[in-house]
């Protein structure tokens, strides 16, 4: 007389599935962001040996402006009347980057949001504080595309007695510092500095990230092998029951 017959395992089939897929879905984001990383990385790279053109050439073109270095004479005009400072990290420490904005002429802009570089007397700051520096004259640097909206809470981290505060810059914070200096029609970038004439006294440029790190291969690799050696164990697991 045979015993019992055995149901079908379903919901330890549908968990293991599902859970596969995600394994799997997981490490082809990371195949793409191997992609993303190593064009980064290459555009960097060439970086190092590109000649600056003027800005509203480099503006004015069809292809994307990113990673592009670029000169710009700035004109004579209006600043915000705080200091803005952008939240930065760098060698463990929290540093903030020196905000500007330089007036130009550039097709259908006025102006571009500049980022000057890290302010070496607020290092380790866990707060800016108000400073003083001549508006931007001549520059050197790398058209940067701002980064997305936060998931969470606001851009505008913290706002003081004679300074604001930004954890990142996405389009709605280069509007609002444009806006802040008369700009009408801001490009859509950041203008990272290379090199400043004068420079301002404190100020370090830092226009590309340091040491870019690209681990993506690794993880896409661990994300599959996770999902094998579930696959695998789901396999045992029912074909011990079938020996059964």
């Amino acid at each position: 007389m045979s015993g019992p017959r055995r149901r079908f395992p379903w919901v330890l089939t549908v968990s293991a599935v599902v859970a596969i897929a995600v394994l799997v879905g997981l490490g082809a984001w990371q195949v793409r962001r191997l992609a993303w990383k190593t064009a980064l990385l290459a555009k960097i790279a060439a970086l190092s040996t590109a000649p600056a053109r003027p800005i509203a050439e480099v503006l004015g073109a069809a292809a994307p402006a990113d990673f592009r270095r670029v000169e710009a004479h700035c004109r004579p005009g209006p600043q915000s009347g705080r200091t803005l400072y952008r939240y930065a990290v760098r060698d463990g420490r929290i540093g903030w980057r020196l905000l500007a904005v330089c007036h130009i002429a550039a097709g259908p802009w006025d102006g571009v949001v500049v980022d000057r570089g890290l302010v070496e007397r607020l290092m380790g700051a866990t707060s800016p504080s108000p400073g003083a520096w001549a508006a931007p004259q001549a520059i050197v640097g790398v058209l940067r595309s701002p980064g997305d909206a936060p998931l969470l809470g606001a851009a505008l981290m913290e706002e003081g007695s004679g300074f604001a505060a930004w954890r990142l810059l996405d389009r709605a914070s280069l509007a609002r510092i444009a806006a802040g200096a008369g700009l009408a029609r801001p490009a859509p970038y950041i203008l990272a500095v290379e090199h400043e004439a004068p420079p301002p006294a404190g100020v370090t440029p830092a226009a590309l990230p340091q040491d870019i790190p690209n681990n993506h291969l690794v993880y896409a690799l661990t994300w599959f092998a996770l999902a094998a050696i579930l696959a695998w164990f789901y396999g045992a697991l029912m074909l011990r029951r079938l020996r059964r």
